[in-house]
């Protein structure tokens, strides 16, 4: 499904719809911020597992877990927690107690080598299966060529699954080509285009992090409120952008395909790409 399809709900309304837990395995520890500060806001029971987070509010997450009847209703983790012997000794415990509902592998096409977005500890999901046998799991990605699609199947041992797909067709967007050749001065004519459409909330992607520094402090000092985003940065600072950025403080970043991710903000009116 397309960004902004519904790909969420699919995991979110059986949270909601029966008591236990469902487990979603998240890329990015600033997603799953923002996804988790989202739903508490409309009084999910929801919270995520986090090398950022205080021991204190870790250890408050895992006596929930360990209880009876555990509060919690979504939990987001990354694929590299899953992939620690005692997180998984205690996805088993849960599930021996009949709490462990479904788990959601969303952004699955980091576990394709085909991928555009191949993430190594993506491929270690397929322990899932092998651990926790009769456990649904669900696959989720906006971005899954076919190939792609096979690869996710079979990595995540999924036996017959049910495939669901729609349109990537967004028919109210509109495309436009600007050659760089024949452009004076490339990153002006950018500046300018974002200039023309007022206060919007925008992304420009380019293949390499010096570049995402650079055309950054070009449109900076052309007065527009932009920040880079891109690997090379600490997980504060990333988290910075993401959270000024969704909070309107920024209006552009420059970023990697990485911030691709974070597609869900629901304001975006620009897209571009420098290469």
């Amino acid at each position: 499904m397309p960004t902004g399809g519904g790909k969420s709900m699919c995991y979110q309304i059986p949270a909601l719809a029966k008591p236990g837990i469902v487990l979603v395995v998240s890329p990015l520890i600033a997603l799953m911020e923002n996804q988790v500060m989202a739903l508490k806001e409309k009084g999910f029971a929801a919270e995520f597992l986090s090398s950022t987070q205080t021991l204190q509010v870790k250890n408050k997450i895992h006596e929930d877990l360990d209880s009876g009847k555990p509060s919690l209703r979504l939990l987001y983790v990354t694929p590299e927690l899953i992939a620690t012997p005692g997180f998984m000794s205690k996805l088993k415990k849960i599930h021996s107690r009949g709490l462990l509902n479904l788990i959601a592998v969303d952004e699955a096409h980091c576990i394709s080598s085909w991928g555009h977005d191949f993430r190594p500890s993506y491929r270690k999901l397929s322990s899932l299966r092998n651990c926790l046998p009769d456990v649904p799991i669900m696959a989720l990605t906006a971005t899954a060529a076919p190939k792609v699609q096979k690869d996710v199947i079979e990595s995540l041992c999924l036996q017959k699954p049910l495939v669901l797909k729609s349109s990537f067709n967004r028919p109210n967007i509109y495309y436009e080509v600007r050659y760089k050749d024949l452009l004076d001065d490339a990153y002006s004519d950018l500046s300018n285009v974002l200039k023309s459409f007022g206060d919007i909330c925008a992304i420009v992607y380019c293949l390499e992090r010096t570049l995402c520094d650079e055309l950054s402090a070009h449109l900076s000092k052309n007065g527009i409120l932009c920040a880079a985003y891109h690997a090379g940065l600490n997980n504060k600072l990333r988290s910075a952008v993401l959270d000024n950025w969704i909070s309107s403080k920024i209006q552009v970043v420059v970023a990697t395909v990485a911030f691709g991710c974070f597609m869900r903000q629901c304001l975006v009116y620009l897209i571009s790409s420098t290469s």
